[in-house]
């Protein structure tokens, strides 16, 4: 059966290991419509011949391509943004339960129309998960919000090291979140200059908090938190983007020992349930939907 729509490569460049390739979404209606996605796109052989078994995949080369032995492999795409188009990336990894952690190739920053992206999910079992949706940038716009499921306020970093870990650990194992350093529970600015001021450099400063929280966390953190400083009236506020894990990840307390906490409405709540435990680790490994199929949940 020949779909509508079809993703189009262009080869430009062919070898055993790798191509390199132009790619279009093509849709076939009176007329062929073609668009370009990725320009000077590569992905290792097996992958494009997996899209290319998959029936999502058409190829343009001189003499006609043909693919190689198929390969195990799975597909995730990674949800930047969502609207009338979705912003994505295509990952790409051995078995599913390497994604995300230990993706092997990507095809970046890629936008289809929400019809058409979802049509690939389904054609290629691929997983989506959303990467930076609930990304709250601004201090200003996160203190005119308030705390919430993906927002949480702490007035600094050096006196309030554990709640910071709880609520990292938190956001890893639940959804995506927004730690904010220098702000205080009620959404006032407070600023941190005072710890800069310490540490004698800002640079100094964010890699103590982004040492203590490699530490203080396990697994490692991929893909780890994203950290910045902001400056708001004259204040730095530090902004601490944590993203959903595919992985369980656990705090470590001062004895070294693992604790697990997830996040409930606007608080960050230890798990001591080892059957919870168990179900977040499931969801984890598998994802929900495919958890949820097979009974596990």
């Amino acid at each position: 059966m020949r779909h509508i729509c079809s993703l189009l490569a262009v080869v430009h460049e062919l070898t055993e290991q790798s191509v390199r390739f132009d790619l279009y979404q093509e849709i076939r209606r009176s007329t062929v419509d073609r668009e370009l996605l990725r320009q000077n796109a590569q992905l290792p052989r097996h992958y494009f011949d997996f899209l290319f078994h998959s029936g999502v995949l058409e190829v343009e080369n001189d003499p006609p391509y043909q693919p190689g032995i198929t390969k195990p492999a799975s597909i995730g795409m990674n949800i930047r943004s969502l609207g009338g188009n979705v912003l994505f990336d295509m990952c790409f990894a051995p078995q599913t339960y390497k994604l995300w952690q230990n993706t092997d190739a990507s095809l970046e920053d890629l936008s289809l129309p929400a019809d058409i992206f979802e049509e690939y999910v389904y054609r290629l079992g691929a997983i989506s998960r959303f990467r930076y949706l609930g990304r709250v940038d601004d201090p200003l716009v996160a203190t005119s919000l308030g705390e919430n499921d993906m927002i949480e306020f702490k007035r600094d970093f050096l006196l309030s090291k554990g709640g910071i870990i709880k609520t990292v650990v938190a956001f890893a194992n639940s959804n995506n979140g927004n730690l904010f350093l220098g702000i205080t529970d009620e959404g006032t600015i407070c600023g941190i200059d005072h710890e800069i001021e310490q540490y004698g450099d800002p640079d100094k400063y964010i890699l103590a908090i982004t040492q203590y929280i490699q530490d203080k966390t396990s697994p490692f953190l991929t893909p780890f938190p994203k950290i910045s400083l902001k400056k708001v009236d004259g204040k730095h506020v530090v902004a601490i983007f944590v993203e959903v894990s595919s992985e369980l990840i656990c705090g470590l307390d001062k004895n070294g020992e693992k604790y697990v906490v997830i996040r409930t409405n606007n608080r960050s709540v230890v798990v001591k349930d080892p059957h919870q435990i168990g179900e977040i680790y499931v969801k984890r490994k598998l994802g929900s939907e495919i958890s949820r199929r097979l009974g596990l949940l």
